[in-house]
């Protein structure tokens, strides 16, 4: 028989997948745990209790929660609803304006942002563009539709085969642009689909390409225009870009069906007419028909959008500096559109800056960059890896890496710019832990909470939620389950300028949708306080009925202790509370912690000590300021003799040693911890002395 000492101190592998129950031969396995539920590891090493939430307010109908941050002293949470948006102050807890939007509860999850200092952009592909602003001194808020200076524009429509006359060339002129009549059919001219021509006195319009076939009612390769499909303009053309002469003209007034009025918004090189096929007519790329941008972005002071229903995979670059202007020319400064190609034609999913511009399509990861400035002419964009990117889940920052939802939902991958391949890469950091995807639908939101824990929040598909304690610097990227007894619809960070980061969870409490704000201040969930007036020991609960497990406590300046009760028809009745004053008490949903803990392996690959006997002789575990910690449904007795049992409990630090057991497997040796009070727990370390029969 062989005595060994071991000791867990860490937990930075987080709560591992079952199918790495037996993989003793990584380190994970030792810094890892079987169920992490309701706790974080830390980065210091040993776990504790996860922060509960503070309620915060009913919001009927909320969907969504965004980011609207100016600079860390103003920082404000944006509700999203069915054609609204309700900005919220984290520093007074209060609504700071409502407005009208017209996105509809279908649409709300899809909606994509970027922020600058006072403007937020918003973009889906069925509404038009759309901005929020505010006041500078953010007290005036407006939504509204964005105005273009010049749209961006392409080729949407063939552009008509006839000649086109300008009438002047300099720039801010108001000019005239006079097209000639269609062509009249010739045998010995190709002729391309949607192509004009005259013949036997009516006109026709080429259905395919084709050359000496001529236009008959019985001619499949033709047909006559009626009606609008013989005019070389329309009304609807007017704010289009015409490319003539080397210089581009904006169509400002429909005249007739031959002659639209326009300025001159890069100059022409001459006064002469431009033969048939040797300008073009460019129309809006964003309308009803086509679709708007889905995905928006900020990149070298342009305005980045991307993926309309027409153009999945284009990517639009504003002029520098100019949000509005989208005009396409050859100069440095002005607009430019670059398309994601690869060996499949993938839809974008999102635009996010990252040394470069990254762009994540559904089936590869693409970069944009440039040598020196971006122009239209250094404009480079590259595939970089080729996992595809969840179109549900935006991705999240943190610090140099951008963490994306793989294309099926369930796995995590960093994105990073890497010097020594000179490009980005991708690894996945959801390996040790693919089964909390997996197993609950997926990820679909997800935020990062610098301070206090570097924490990343996961949204998961069926309403439940997970953390990583996230820092590369320590090697710590640990998962944990989180169970709010709840469906968690949205979670949202926002920096503070002192302390914590402000965390805010949208919920759906039975009926109610409930916003929360996370604190490792509140020892329960939807916590709320509650005044009982002396002489009193109830209190009644209707207004939050909707929690289904209440827990009730006193917290003072260096203890807190639970309160028992007892509900009947919303009325909490409180056995052990003092009645002989006024008393304020902390009421919310019950928090339920486990570790359950993998036994240890105590040989080294490839050899095994699984399938010897074993018998725990001591286990020394090291707490940290904790209450009411159960091992293996136990209690542990965590205070001694000396102490005053009169006096109100104190959490307690130091060791607690548990001795004794009996021979079993060592597979099979049980470690759990629990807690289910509204009591801090903070596991630091666990010491185990250990027999083991070598037979």
């Amino acid at each position: 028989m062989a005595k060994y000492s071991i000791i867990k101190n860490n937990f930075s592998s987080g709560e591992l997948s079952p199918i790495l129950s037996t993989r003793t031969d990584v380190a994970q396995y030792s810094n890892g745990a079987r169920k992490l539920l309701n706790v974080i590891p830390l980065v210091e090493g040993g776990v504790k209790k996860r922060p509960g939430t503070l309620f915060r307010g009913l919001f009927d109908g909320a969907l969504r929660l965004i980011p609207f941050v100016s600079t860390a002293k103003n920082a404000f949470l944006i509700i999203m609803k069915a054609n609204q948006l309700i900005i919220y102050d984290p520093k007074t807890n209060q609504v700071k304006a409502t407005v009208v939007t017209p996105y509809a509860a279908y649409a709300v999850p899809d909606v994509q942002y970027i922020h600058t200092r006072y403007v937020m952009y918003f973009t889906h592909q069925s509404y038009k563009v759309s901005l929020l602003e505010c006041s500078e001194d953010f007290t005036n808020w407006v939504f509204k539709a964005m105005t273009f200076d010049t749209p961006p524009t392409d080729e949407v429509v063939s552009t008509p085969n006839v000649a086109l006359t300008p009438s002047g060339k300099d720039v801010g002129e108001t000019i005239s642009l006079i097209a000639s009549s269609y062509p009249t059919w010739s045998s010995t001219v190709t002729y391309f689909q949607d192509d004009r021509v005259i013949h036997a006195n009516a006109t026709w319009v080429a259905l395919k390409d084709n050359i000496d076939s001529a236009p008959t009612s019985t001619n499949e390769d033709w047909e006559t225009a009626t009606g609008e499909q013989a005019n070389v303009f329309k009304p609807e053309h007017v704010g289009a870009i015409v490319q003539i002469n080397g210089g581009y003209v904006r169509i400002t007034e429909f005249t007739d069906p031959s002659q639209v009025m326009g300025e001159v918004v890069s100059e022409l090189t001459a006064v002469v007419q431009a033969i048939a096929k040797s300008w073009v007519l460019k129309t809006s790329a964003f309308n009803d028909d086509l679709g708007y941008p889905k995905c928006v972005s900020y990149f070298k002071q342009r305005l980045v959008f991307a993926n309309t229903r027409k153009f999945p995979n284009k990517i639009w670059f504003s002029r520098t500096g100019d949000s509005s202007n989208f005009l396409e020319t050859s100069d440095d400064a002005d607009a430019l559109s670059v398309v994601s190609s690869s060996d499949q034609s993938d839809s974008i999913t999102f635009l996010v800056p990252q040394k470069g511009l990254a762009v994540l399509t559904s089936g590869a990861e693409f970069l944009i960059n440039s040598d020196g400035a971006l122009t239209p002419t250094t404009v480079q964009i590259n595939e970089h890896t080729t996992y595809g990117a969840y179109p549900v889940a935006r991705p999240c920052r943190v610090g140099n890496e951008l963490l994306f939802v793989q294309r099926g939902g369930g796995r995590l991958r960093a994105l990073s710019y890497r010097y020594e391949v000179d490009g980005l890469v991708s690894p996945e950091i959801s390996t040790l832990s693919a089964h909390i995807g997996e197993n609950h639908k997926g990820i679909k939101e997800a935020t990062y909470q610098q301070e206090p824990q570097s924490l990343v929040w996961l949204v998961l598909g069926d309403g439940k939620a997970a953390s990583i304690t996230f820092n590369r610097e320590q090697e710590v990227i640990a998962w944990a389950q989180h169970d709010f007894a709840c469906e968690v619809l949205s979670i949202c960070a926002l920096p503070s300028e002192l302390g914590s980061d402000y965390c805010y969870m949208l919920t759906k409490r039975g009926a109610e949708i409930v916003l929360e704000e996370i604190s490792f201040n509140a020892y329960t969930d939807c916590q709320r306080p509650i005044v009982v007036e002396k002489g009193k020991d109830k209190f009644d609960n209707t207004a939050f009925s909707y929690l289904n497990d209440l827990s009730i406590y006193q917290s003072f300046d260096d203890f807190q202790y639970s309160l028992d009760h007892t509900v009947k028809d919303n009325i909490v009745t409180l056995t052990d509370i003092d009645t002989s004053e006024q008393q304020t008490i902390k009421v919310g949903q019950s928090i339920s912690s486990v570790i359950d803990l993998y036994p240890p392996e105590l040989a080294q690959a490839p050899q095994s000590s699984f399938s010897n006997k074993a018998k725990i002789i001591c286990v020394s575990f090291f707490l940290y300021q904790s209450q009411a910690v159960e091992l293996n449904g136990a209690m542990m007795e965590l205070y001694t003799f000396t102490d005053n049992l009169m006096a109100p409990p104190k959490p307690f630090t130091g060791r607690h040693m548990y001795e004794g057991g009996d021979w079993s497997d060592l597979y099979d040796v049980k470690m759990t911890l629990t807690h289910n009070k509204p009591l801090p727990f903070h596991l630091q370390a666990v010491a185990i002395d250990i027999a083991i029969n070598e037979r």
